[in-house]
């Protein structure tokens, strides 16, 4: 046994450092004398004074570091270490980011070629306004309607600032979605017919300070300052303009962590009716928050390509497809390569004449980096009770076999795309693991597919791969890059079959 000097020259710790241990509860002796107070330490002591000097180096604190020595399984303790794996990620990124920031900051200094705008993400703030929200033709008309309302309000009412909230979220040379308002410091007349309401950006808020006349290009900046930090926008942009030309730019924003391990939703297969659910319902638009919804305007311009173009709520909280069920408030879907669970919220509401439902959709995006969910909207075309097998799109399958020579042989997969038109193979455009791994084609007419882990037998004739279970024909063509054969086979995944949308097409390099 060693007396606490002893292990403190044996380990390089310092003694008071090792009172300190003890008292936390971090490395406790195996004996203490009763009489002197004296601590005795076993020479096996010494293993967890490295450990703990190695975990220090690691930058784990204290509590890390006496959760890490008190674990009973590996379990416990690769847990640990994959927390401070993605902590120490995180601050990469960030670290990252700042040079990233810093070098477009020298370059805009040295070349001079456009404004240095400022950019933080601060706390929220508030301000009380009353204003006239509609689709105006310009923004100079909603300037001059904020002049307006000005002349209709009491002057004893009037704050000194005007706000301009822009609920688009794409950019539009006409036709903006817009609310015109002023500052107010007191009650609204009834009679002026202006919304009056305190405005509140909870959580953080990006915030840029510019002039009137720099508003179109601190937007821009705005946006891919965002996108480096990165951040994910949430809401509306909210124009806070000066008396003396000054305009605040801001924008509720949610900071995004670095990837991380994904978490599965949990359902326990219960089911609540909801009669206002069941039925088919149709996308309308994409928005990153409710408020920005304007019925009869549509914000999401790429909606042809929306991958769940409609949605249908079976009897009873059946499932289909992605869909595993559903309950009241809430639908479960499961898909992704691996596949993950992810619960949707939903909320219906009466509008104009329609039944609206807002899903707050989340995906790996959202879960993985901390972002937001983002509000898709459907609108009710029947309130029928759909099976499954009449959501089926079902393609013509009895086609008689043709040979092709040329598609005869295995093939690797390479690369997934939209479209094989414009592809290049030095560029390729999928990033993560692919699905669908290889593809043989047999000069008899059968082609084995291997989907993730499994093999997955059909037919094949000239141009077409015909899956009779799925009953889907999905095109392929060849094309040839720099002297080496390149395949793309159309992939129909419940995208096309539920959805009627052809997701992409799998690229193959004969193997």
């Amino acid at each position: 046994m060693y007396k606490i000097g002893e292990l403190s020259q044996l380990c390089g710790i310092p003694v008071k450092t090792l009172r300190y241990y003890d008292s936390e509860g971090l490395l406790v002796p195996d004996e203490v004398d009763r009489f002197t107070g004296y601590r005795y330490y076993s020479a096996a002591k010494l293993a967890d004074c490295n450990r703990i000097i190695l975990l220090k180096k690691l930058g784990f604190s204290l509590d890390e570091i006496r959760e890490h020595l008190r674990a009973d399984e590996p379990e416990d303790t690769l847990a640990l270490f994959d927390a401070k794996q993605r902590e120490l990620r995180g601050v990469i990124d960030r670290a990252e980011n700042q040079l990233k920031q810093l070098e477009r900051i020298r370059q805009i200094v040295t070349q001079g070629e456009k404004k240095m705008f400022d950019m933080v993400i601060k706390s929220s703030d508030s301000i009380h306004v009353a204003g006239l929200r509609r689709v105006y033709d310009s923004k100079a008309d909603a300037y001059a309607e904020i002049e307006r309302i000005r002349r209709t309000l009491p002057k004893s009412v009037l704050g000194r600032r005007n706000v301009l909230i822009n609920y688009e979220t794409d950019y539009r040379e006409n036709g903006f979605d817009l609310t015109a308002c002023v500052e107010v410091t007191g009650r609204v007349p009834a009679s002026c017919g202006l919304e009056d309401k305190t405005i509140t950006l909870n959580g953080n808020v990006a915030v840029l300070v510019c002039r009137q006349e720099e508003l179109d290009e601190a937007y821009r900046a705005m946006t891919e300052r965002l996108a480096e930090t990165p951040a994910q926008i949430v809401g509306a942009f909210y124009e806070i303009a000066h008396e003396d030309g000054t305009v605040e730019l801001k924008v509720p924003v949610c900071r995004l962590s670095a990837p991380a391990q994904d978490v599965d939703d949990a359902w326990d297969g219960s089911f609540e009716n909801d009669p206002d659910a069941v039925g088919m319902w149709e996308f309308v638009d994409l928005v990153p928050s409710e408020e920005q919804y304007s019925q009869g305007t549509a914000k999401y311009t790429d909606r042809a390509n929306i991958w769940l173009k409609k949605l249908c709520f079976l009897p009873g909280g059946k499932g289909y497809w992605i869909m595993k069920g559903w309950t009241k408030g809430c639908f479960f879907q499961s898909f992704g390569y691996p596949k993950h669970t992810y619960a949707q919220t939903y909320r219906i509401e009466e509008r104009g004449g329609e039944k609206l439902m807002f899903v707050a959709m989340k995906d790996r995006w959202h879960t993985v980096r901390g972002g937001q969910p983002l509000i898709y909207v459907y609108r009710q075309i029947d309130s029928l009770e759909h099976t499954e097998k009449e959501l089926r799109v079902r393609d013509n399958i009895d086609l008689p076999f043709i040979s092709d020579d040329a598609a005869i042989g295995a093939w690797t997969v390479c690369d997934c795309v939209k479209d094989p038109e414009g592809y290049h193979p030095e560029k390729p455009e999928w990033s993560g693991e692919p699905f669908w791994k290889s593809v043989v084609f047999d000069a008899d007419g059968k082609v084995t597919q291997r989907l993730g882990d499994n093999d997955w037998v059909c037919k094949w004739t000239k141009g077409c791969v015909i899956d009779e279970k799925r009953e889907t024909a999905s095109a392929y063509l060849m094309k040839e890059y720099g002297g080496k054969d390149y395949l793309f086979i159309e992939w129909k995944s419940g995208d096309y079959v539920y959805g009627g949308r052809v997701s992409g097409w799998y690229v193959f390099i004969r193997a």
